[in-house]
């Protein structure tokens, strides 16, 4: 099992996600909300598929070359892309059939824009480049694991078409053996540390955190280990190798003054 819990132990609660059982002790403070932890089920759209065998093969391919972690909804009716054309802040591709450009993340700089591939049957899909962090994906400034930054960019599209948008499925183009993705946050009001260990019946492809700078001073430590983080208008990403959080070893992670451990896996 995987295990996560805050220091000092105090409760115990279960969480079962996606197959992988995690174990947060919960310290909750009255006027805070602890977001200990969310899993996400990884799987292609449908259309990279069929793609391959349609007219649409450079689009497949440009995703293959190009795209990294992903999230992607299907509007149940057809999209006019005249009426989504303004919601890009740049174009890059556009034929009868598709639109791909980038679209702005409110609240974030240009830097966070998402790359959004829009297609008349109703496909919108929403990614970051493969040389990003998977950790890219989590809305720090929001402080929030209930949504993320691809999200909000298919939202915003979906909202332009008048589609009856609902949710988004991921996927990450790098790890198409992949089948979910865990967020586990912490925070400083809620004791800012906790412990994990990774199961070895699992695979692991990548793991990345993010976090937000509240007091200048923002770090995400591994055991006692602070991390190099890029910066960009206040938050912070990173990844970690392999060979810095092994399988069936405790290891104790603390941040300051939000943070997220992001972990792309496989699940026999």
């Amino acid at each position: 099992m995987m295990h996560a819990s805050r220091l000092p132990r105090i409760g115990l609660a279960l969480l079962c996600a996606g197959g992988l059982f995690v174990w947060f002790a919960t310290r909750p403070l009255p006027s805070e909300t602890a977001q200990p932890g969310k899993t996400f089920g990884l799987q292609p759209p449908a259309f990279v598929r069929q793609a391959y065998a349609a007219p649409e093969l450079d689009i497949a391919a440009k995703l293959d070359e190009e795209a990294g972690i992903s999230a992607y909804f299907r509007s149940p009716d057809a999209i006019n892309l005249n009426q989504v054309r303004g919601v890009f802040r740049t174009i890059e591709l556009e034929t009868a059939d598709y639109v791909l450009g980038s679209v702005a993340i409110p609240n974030y700089v240009e830097r966070f824009d998402a790359h959004v591939y829009v297609h008349k049957t109703g496909w919108i899909l929403a990614y970051y480049l493969r040389g990003d962090p998977v950790s890219k994906i989590i809305d720090a400034r929001a402080t929030t694991i209930n949504t993320t930054k691809l999200k909000t960019a298919v939202a915003s599209v979906a909202s332009a078409a008048g589609a009856p948008f609902t949710d988004v499925a991921y996927y990450d183009f790098r790890y198409p053996n992949a089948t979910n993705m865990m967020f586990i946050a912490e925070d400083l009001g809620n004791g800012n540390d906790f412990t994990v260990q990774l199961p070895s019946a699992y695979g692991y492809f990548d793991r990345g955190w993010a976090l937000l700078n509240f007091s200048g001073d923002a770090y995400f430590t591994l055991n006692g280990a602070r991390q190099n983080a890029i910066y960009w208008d206040g938050a912070g990403y990173g990844s970690l190798t392999a060979s810095q959080l092994l399988p069936d070893i405790t290891y104790t992670i603390a941040v300051d003054d939000w943070g997220v451990l992001v972990l792309v896996y496989r699940v026999p």
